[in-house]
């Protein structure tokens, strides 16, 4: 589709060009504009602004990989209990417990002989409503023996909930629902780790007549912690602490698997030749264009956007509600082609467009990326590649899932970009 614009130049008008073309192009404006103009020797009499449109099929690399946030760094622990669509369960490390407690009555540490009253206390995020169910029904909180040779794999982890591995547990009332949760622990299971000097990890099940899910901060703010009484009068606090990896120099590591999420179970796959966006442990999509030179070097671009046909996935959790997709531009060198590392250096803070789909739903969605294009059209190809992720927000807090067909798809079905733009006037002289 072409609209024109006739514009009768001359300098003084030629300032005011992109303030009618900005017009046509909001007004969809098929009419030819005319404006005399009083310098006819600066500039031929007559030039033609053509506002173009044109779909391109531009995405030459689409790629799917799940996994984020990284195992441990979720800003909140999501533990979901919701029937046949989600169920993930939380793993706190307790690798050193002390064998010694410091008692006011005697000047010298005292040994740990008896645990009294121990209890696993938790805070849960009240403040998140997007994506996250209020709890309506009662429920309850299981905590497991989950020590085992294999760390994080939860086909390793998941079979250890199992009655025989029962520590506690406690029901709660969703009219009842405090910030602060305490789940008792059998007080013999953790003085056994403490005489031992061996680990106590916990898993975390959440049990329920109905879907329900809860947030609860992890090590890094408002941290899990172990308590009990080695005296009547005494109470010790134990905080999370993780030995994993054995190498010292993986601080980092070894902090975010104090506490960590794994799925017990998740949603049925996406089907082929499809990319998403979302999901519990969150997935994101690598997509690298290739631009047609003669539009972005002689054009201006006035509006971009990608059309993704949508392919509805009923059976993702919150698949009525909607979910924020976030286009994050990637400005890594184009010969970096790792698409691991380039999709974990992205955020949604990046982002500076989106748009909002529920997985539920199908058909064309537009995603705009005018502001994105114009920065690629201020780049050289050759030292800065043309790539996007696509995430959602906030990641590991809604399960949401969004799917769409890939560029290997069906030609109708593939990602297709469209843009509207201008070719540059040249100012002539006599």
């Amino acid at each position: 589709m072409n609209r024109r614009i006739f514009v009768r130049s001359g300098w003084r008008r030629a300032v005011t060009l992109f303030g009618f073309v900005s017009a046509a192009t909001a007004t969809a404006c098929s009419e030819k504009l005319d404006a005399v103009v009083a310098c006819p020797l600066l500039c031929p009499p007559t030039q033609e602004v053509v506002l173009k449109d044109t779909v391109i099929e531009a995405v030459v690399v689409d790629s799917t990989l799940q996994g984020y946030p990284d195992i441990g760094e979720e800003t909140r622990l999501l533990l979901a209990a919701r029937g046949d669509t989600l169920d993930t369960r939380v793993i706190f490390r307790f690798d050193t417990l002390n064998q010694t407690y410091t008692h006011t009555a005697t000047p010298a540490d005292s040994i740990i002989t008896t645990v009294d009253s121990a209890q696993l206390q938790v805070v849960v995020d009240t403040t998140t409503i997007n994506g996250i169910p209020k709890v309506t029904a009662p429920f309850t909180l299981e905590l497991y023996d989950v020590d085992a040779a294999t760390d994080t794999v939860a086909a390793e982890l998941v079979p250890l909930f199992t009655p025989g591995r029962l520590l506690g547990s406690r029901p709660f009332a969703a009219e009842s629902l405090k910030d602060t949760l305490r789940i008792p622990v059998s007080n013999n299971a953790v003085l056994d780790r403490i005489k031992n000097g061996t680990h106590l990890r916990l898993g975390m099940r959440l049990v329920s007549a109905t879907s329900t899910q809860l947030l609860m901060y992890p090590s890094t703010s408002l941290a899990a912690t172990l308590r009990f009484k080695p005296a009547s009068d005494t109470t010790l606090s134990v905080s999370l602490i993780s030995k994993t990896p054995s190498d010292t120099s993986s601080a980092r590591v070894r902090g975010d698997l104090a506490d960590f999420v794994i799925v017990a179970k998740a949603p049925a796959e996406r089907p082929p030749l499809t990319i998403a966006a979302g999901g519990t442990p969150a997935r994101r999509t690598y997509m690298r264009f290739d631009l047609p030179a003669k539009i972005l070097d002689s054009s201006t671009v006035v509006r971009a956007s990608l059309l993704l046909t949508q392919f509805p996935k009923r059976d993702s959790p919150s698949a009525g509600d909607s979910v924020a997709i976030y286009a994050v531009p990637i400005t890594a060198a184009p010969v970096v082609t790792d698409v691991r590392r380039l999709l974990s250096i992205t955020s949604p803070a990046l982002a500076s467009d989106s748009l909002r789909v529920r997985p539920a739903d199908s058909g064309v969605r537009r995603l705009e990326l005018v502001s994105l294009v114009r920065v690629w059209a201020s780049t050289n190809a050759a030292t800065t590649q043309r790539s996007i992720a696509l995430t959602v927000g906030p990641e590991g807090l809604d399960p949401a899932e969004a799917v769409f067909f890939s560029s290997k798809a069906d030609a109708a079905l593939r990602p297709r970009l469209q843009l509207t733009y201008v070719p540059r006037v040249t100012l002539g002289l006599p």
